[in-house]
């Protein structure tokens, strides 16, 4: 049976000097995985569900990462 509304979401990061995508289900996922990356040292620069230049941009992905970094404390 197919999943009827079901959306990839993408999250675009640079390591070591390469370019990477990571596919995961929910924005939920997208985002503790953005986190998780960007608490490796890895440079998270765009997470959406469209076109690869369609995504939240850097700037957004930093103040989500600070929200996550405080309730983590």
């Amino acid at each position: 049976m197919k999943r009827v509304g079901y959306m990839i979401w993408f999250v675009q990061y640079k390591q070591m000097g390469a370019d990477h995508l990571v596919r995961v289900g929910t924005p939920e996922q997208a985002i503790e995985t953005a986190c998780r990356l960007l608490d490796d040292g890895c440079d998270v620069y765009g997470i959406g569900t469209g076109p690869l230049t369609d995504s939240i941009g850097k700037e957004q992905i930093a103040r989500i990462y600070d929200m996550w970094v405080r309730a983590a404390e």
